[in-house]
């Protein structure tokens, strides 16, 4: 089948040229739109299997359709594409604001939703697969097989994904932004070496660490290993063990909370209406 990615945004940008250049590229035709023209002229200047068109133009040539758009452009997407989805499609959001339940009910095909990392810019990395309510075995192997060729896939329920998210798409700008603080605090203490030498060694230490697990160290054999009782190691991961889980506790909190407020402020019936009325015309 033919694969569509509507929106070629950031997330939408990535998976499509994650895609095109894996070591393993896709056998299929892949389209893309957006909004802007220059950016979606740009990223096929870049890929040249990549075919530019409208949204109408993926929807009736794609029966692999990726929508990454913001969550609040979706029902008037939905509501633009309805006359041309059919049973035939495969419709996959990659926004966890858009839930599966409400994305079923406005829309005829068959539905999915995949949370990507920006590791996979670089074909490394985890993308959560969610099953739709009417997605079938043949469509969660082909989703498997497609995006595998560029992560790890780990599949969980729609309740489980936002846990699952803060660890895998929200995870490099977490890890990022405590590996900055890292730095910073290391050049407070040590003036003569700048913040950039410090992130460079602090980003080397992550990168070398990352290994030892699939050396068969795993965590907890790297705590023993470098920590000793009354060692300086052992202090620093004490101070740590008193502030790590209230803050991890705390990400959790408001990225819940926030996803709520959205999920609050966001509907489909828009899309649901506009589609029954074209598939009963």
């Amino acid at each position: 089948m033919a694969i569509g990615f509507i929106g070629t945004g950031r997330m939408g940008a990535m998976l499509v040229r994650a895609l095109l250049g894996a070591d393993r590229p896709v056998d299929e035709d892949v389209w893309a739109s957006n909004r802007s023209p220059d950016k979606l002229s740009e990223l096929a200047t870049i890929h040249h299997r990549l075919h530019p068109g409208s949204n109408e133009d993926l929807a009736r040539r794609c029966r692999l359709l990726f929508l990454c758009v913001r969550p609040h452009d979706t029902a008037l997407l939905l509501a633009q594409l309805a006359p041309l989805l059919t049973p035939d499609h495969l419709l996959v959001t990659i926004s966890n604001v858009v839930e599966l339940d409400q994305l079923a009910t406005a829309v005829p095909c068959r539905t999915a939703k995949v949370i990507p990392s920006m590791a996979q810019y670089i074909r490394r990395g985890v993308t959560l697969l969610i099953p739709g309510p009417r997605s079938t075995p043949a469509d969660l192997a082909f989703l498997r097989d497609l995006l595998g060729r560029v992560s790890r896939i780990f599949e969980v329920d729609e309740m489980q994904a936002r846990a699952a998210t803060n660890v895998v798409s929200c995870g490099p700008a977490f890890l990022a932004r405590f590996c900055q603080a890292w730095a910073e605090a290391a050049h407070a203490m040590q003036p003569g070496i700048s913040v950039s030498d410090f992130e460079d060694l602090v980003w080397e230490t992550v990168r070398a660490t990352s290994e030892l697990p699939r050396a068969g160290i795993a965590g907890k054999n790297i705590l023993e290993e470098v920590s000793t009782p009354g060692g300086m190691t052992y202090e620093g991961l004490q101070a740590m063990d008193a502030a790590l889980p209230g803050m991890w506790n705390e990400v959790m909190r408001r990225t819940t909370e926030r996803e709520r407020q959205l999920k609050a402020s966001f509907s489909l019936s828009t899309a649901a209406r506009a589609g029954a009325t074209a598939r009963g015309s």
